[in-house]
């Protein structure tokens, strides 16, 4: 079996996969498989894995089913100990994948490792550095649009790693589970993330393995649900996931409600009234099956509390700066 699976999900990404699959073959390290799942493309993005990569698997699905369920099924395909996943809108640099394995082979108590992702139109510019997510449940990538330089240069642990360019151990799908495939798009890694160090894996960045990323091809596409998609995930990854000492610290709970009642209204002078509404009707008519999860979740725990909330970064809200920020 080989070491590494590399998961692709791609959707109408013809175009991008004439980029990121023949970065593969040239990776120095060779002990690894490439899965290509398809959500139902109709751009001839499949024959054209199949009669240009003859070496690499492609899963063809009827329909476009999202990101979290479809790597999902990659996952259970792979026979690789260690599962990297990519977005379909990047190219992997030639040792990428060497150093990945290195940095999970050299730290067995972490069970994720984030990639140095950068701008494929700005190389000199960071896409990702990991992730955080803030108080609020926010959240980003770390030096999104910072110029590349000695700062993110250190290799260090790191408490979230995006699902568009990082490896995980599959212990970790072992232990915690898939992708929560409600999510659709978007916040999957998040929840994913806490979810495993919550149970005492770390993350941990990795700079000398380089992604060039093209931000945001795919999401461009369908900008209103996009919107939905975050605002909604966003939503479900705190009732979920957050501890409990982290709602009552600081008044966080009501921050929480006062970004999200913002969010709407925000959300509502960029012409996304519909999708915001949407956000919260599915979080109003599934809260019942949150919290059953959220149950479930916080009875796998075996960090403190205090680890998790040191990890989340504080927020500061006024309504001064909800009013001018509108955010």
């Amino acid at each position: 079996m080989p070491k590494v699976s590399v998961i692709i999900p791609n959707w109408n990404g013809k175009h991008l996969l004439e980029i990121c699959l023949p970065s593969l073959l040239k990776q120095t390290f060779k002990d690894f498989e490439v899965i290509v799942v398809d959500n139902g493309s109709m751009d001839g993005s499949v024959e054209f894995v199949k009669k240009e990569y003859h070496r690499f698997k492609i899963i063809e699905l009827d329909k476009n089913i999202g990101f979290a369920p479809a790597v999902n099924i990659g996952i259970k395909e792979a026979g690789g100990e260690y599962i990297v996943l990519i977005n379909n809108d990047t190219k992997v640099d030639k040792d990428c994948l060497k150093f990945l394995a290195k940095a999970a082979e050299d730290h067995p108590e972490v069970g994720m490792v984030a990639a140095k992702m950068l701008s494929f139109y700005e190389p000199e510019k960071i896409d990702s550095a990991g992730d955080y997510i803030d108080a609020v449940g926010h959240a980003n990538n770390i030096g999104l649009g910072e110029k590349d330089g000695q700062k993110y240069n250190k290799a260090g642990n790191v408490f979230l790693v995006t699902g568009g360019g990082g490896l995980f151990k599959k212990a970790v799908f072992e232990k915690v589970g898939f992708f929560d495939e409600d999510y659709f798009a978007y916040f999957e890694d998040v929840d994913l993330c806490l979810r495993a160090q919550m149970t005492g894996f770390k993350g941990w960045y990795q700079p000398q393995a380089i992604i060039y990323h093209i931000h945001k091809a795919t999401s461009a596409k369908n900008k209103s649900f996009t919107e939905y998609l975050q605002y909604r995930n966003m939503t479900m990854t705190v009732i979920k996931d957050f501890p409990k000492e982290l709602f009552l610290r600081d008044w966080n709970w009501l921050k929480i409600i006062l970004v999200n009642l913002n969010t709407i209204r925000f959300l509502a002078t960029q012409g996304y009234i519909a999708a915001a509404l949407k956000a919260e009707w599915y979080i109003l008519t599934h809260l019942f099956e949150l919290l059953e999860k959220r149950k479930k979740i916080q009875q796998t725990v075996a960090v403190t509390e205090e680890y998790i909330i040191e990890n989340i970064r504080p927020k500061k809200v006024s309504i001064f700066g909800i009013l001018k920020k509108g955010f």
